[in-house]
């Protein structure tokens, strides 16, 4: 039996980007890989819209984050953590760690992250001297914006932004540079579609000064180790790389950075949303503008899904379930690689059948599905 894998990370990978990695290994101190590893950034760029350099290292997403927590906070900073789910939470907990004194901001899980909370959080506290946000919250579906969550923020005396872009960086708009984001950590397993294991963070200007004039008490995250080598005429790592998967990313990129990419996503996301309320689900992100080009969550009236993702894993789909709170309440759907039509009818007709093949509107659901697919 075939397996589709609709979770929020791992995501699928595309053939052409497995095979990548069954490419003979190389050193990672020759002119091979330094050419490598400058083509990665070079898309890196694209991507992100910036002419700075992307530290890629060896970690989760988990240590991307905590990358910048040693970097930029400890006993000395206070530190405003904005989180509406169970990934900013995490954010706030590495950071934690730090001895930092943090300041709690707290939305609803399932609602987005308004500029006014932001703005009158860092109005309040105006000797924090760092913000954390999410740009993706992963375990409710909920896509904040960050754009303009900065563009209100005074520029004089700003906080440093540090960003979680674990889930976002890839599927759906991030331009640090342009955005006034300071920090931003992502990773390799789910918008940017590439097999787990690689960590990435971007710095702005400011960010690298801050670093250079920072103790970091952390060896391997120590972001002036990298700078040392990044910056060199033939770029590599300070540590050993996992070589096949910058394979996999350098492949990964090429797909990403087509010209209609985003659009894709949110497209998808659409579509499936609307066939999903049309078998009779509820969204968790009720305000569309807020909710996820990468990852729909959705639940039952009823309150327990565990029976309808048992059923879906027994067919061979595999999607999340809810986290924290919302354990045993929440499916999650995830739609961050290229997940076209095919995809969201296997989705919806896989749901329709776990429901039990009770209900006569078949064609209902796939209708509103169809509708939402052919807007552009």
């Amino acid at each position: 039996m075939n397996k589709y894998l609709l979770t929020p990370g791992p995501v699928p990978v595309s053939t052409e980007v497995s095979l990548k990695e069954a490419r003979p290994l190389i050193g990672h101190r020759g002119s091979e890989f330094s050419s490598l590893f400058s083509s990665i950034e070079a898309k890196l760029s694209r991507l992100l819209r910036s002419d700075g350099k992307t530290v890629i290292f060896p970690a989760s997403g988990t240590g991307a984050l905590e990358c910048l927590s040693v970097n930029f906070t400890g006993p000395d900073t206070k530190v405003i953590s904005v989180s509406c789910g169970v990934f900013g939470d995490r954010f706030r907990e590495i950071t934690a760690l730090t001895g930092s004194n943090i300041i709690d901001v707290n939305v609803t899980p399932g609602e987005g992250v308004t500029p006014g909370v932001v703005a009158r959080a860092v109005d309040e506290n105006p000797d924090a001297s760092v913000l954390l946000l999410t740009q993706n919250e992963t375990s409710t579906g909920v896509f904040n914006h960050i754009d303009e969550i900065i563009s209100v923020l005074p520029e004089k005396n700003r906080p440093l932004i540090l960003v979680d872009g674990v889930s976002s960086v890839g599927a759906m708009p991030c331009f640090p540079e342009a955005w006034g984001i300071d920090a931003l950590a992502t990773a390799s397993q789910k918008g940017l579609l590439t097999p787990p294991g690689l960590g990435l963070v971007w710095l702005s200007e400011r960010a690298w000064e801050i670093a250079e004039n920072r103790k970091c008490n952390n060896y391997y995250f120590d972001l002036m180790r990298q700078k040392k080598v990044l910056y060199k005429e033939a770029p590599e790592n300070p540590y050993t790389p996992p070589v096949t998967l910058y394979y996999a990313l350098n492949a990964a990129l090429d797909e990403i950075l087509t010209s209609d990419w985003f659009d894709q996503r949110r497209r998808a996301a659409r579509a499936l949303a609307a066939g999903i309320e049309a078998l009779g689900f509820e969204l968790l992100v009720k305000e569309e503008k807020f909710r996820s080009p990468g990852v729909t969550a959705f639940s039952l009236k009823s309150g327990d899904t565990s029976a309808i993702a048992k059923s879906l894993k027994s067919m061979g789909v595999e999607p999340a379930g809810g986290q924290g709170k919302f354990k045993g309440k929440l499916i999650r759907m995830s739609h961050y690689h290229d997940f076209r039509w095919p995809e969201i009818s296997l989705a919806l007709g896989s749901l329709y059948a776990a429901l039990g093949n009770a209900r006569n509107n078949a064609g209902d659901f796939m209708a509103a599905a169809l509708k939402r697919w052919e807007e552009q």
